[in-house]
């Protein structure tokens, strides 16, 4: 189906501000389109949700490949660490926001009154929807150099730290210095398809409830119920641009 020309105009005017050209508007649609909308709306091209699968791809092959090659000579497991402070659904929906996506998602009413709009799963899922538009449109190198451009102040970031934050082990840290027992972590929830499933993890501090934390998988989920917990603890206070390490054990 074809796209309305107001909604065609919209996202012409998105792709020119970014500095990008997508030729498949049809595509684009897609890319910016959720689920909830379908059974409410004709003439609807489809959602999301397998471009979201590829750009998700998309988006760690190019972050991989600019740490590897602008920070030579790092282990394995400091490349893993730097691109997992990238590609985390937090700073992905950072740089969402900061991009201007959300106006130009369309959801479902449901979704819309329950503040879908700002969620940042959702922003997150659209931006990499998004690169995976541009990269079947354009190709591998003008969907890596949207990455590094968008992304530019994150890849600064973990090019230069000295470390990136591991809040799991700060907080293990913190508990032996005090000669507590270390903290146990348990999966509460477990939600949507294997291909983007959403876990909920919850921390536990002598045997009480400490914070709890959200992600694509169990180790980002965990590393943020750790932050929340350093937060309580009052160990921790939420710093602009910081990057969490998602994929340290």
């Amino acid at each position: 189906m074809s796209v309305q020309a107001a909604r065609e105009e919209e996202l012409r005017a998105l792709t020119l501000r970014l500095g990008v050209v997508i030729n498949d508007i049809e595509l684009l649609d897609r890319a910016l389109t959720h689920a909830s909308i379908m059974a409410e709306t004709s003439g609807i091209c489809g959602d999301y949700e397998a471009l979201e699968f590829l750009g998700d791809a998309v988006l760690g092959l190019a972050v991989a490949h600019h740490v590897y090659h602008a920070v030579p000579d790092r282990t394995p497991g400091e490349y893993s660490r730097m691109r997992a402070a990238i590609v985390n659904e937090r700073s992905v929906a950072k740089v969402a926001g900061a991009l201007g996506f959300a106006p130009h998602i369309r959801l479902g009413k449901g979704e819309e009154l329950s503040g879908g709009r700002r969620r940042a799963a959702l922003l997150a899922d659209c931006l990499e929807a998004f690169v995976g538009a541009l990269y079947i449109d354009q190709g591998w190198d003008t969907a890596r150099g949207f990455i590094e451009q968008a992304f530019g102040d994150m890849l600064d970031a973990a090019r230069t730290s000295e470390q990136v934050w591991d809040f799991k082990s700060r907080l293990q840290n913190y508990c032996q210095a005090r000669h507590m027992a270390l903290p146990t972590f348990t999966v509460v929830a477990a939600e949507g398809p294997d291909h983007r499933k959403r876990f909920a993890v919850e921390v536990s501090l002598g045997g009480e409830p400490a914070g709890r934390g959200s992600g694509k998988s169990k180790k980002e989920a965990e590393q943020n119920a750790a932050r929340e917990a350093l937060i309580r603890e009052g160990q921790y206070e939420s710093q602009a641009g910081e990057m969490v390490a998602a994929g340290v054990e």
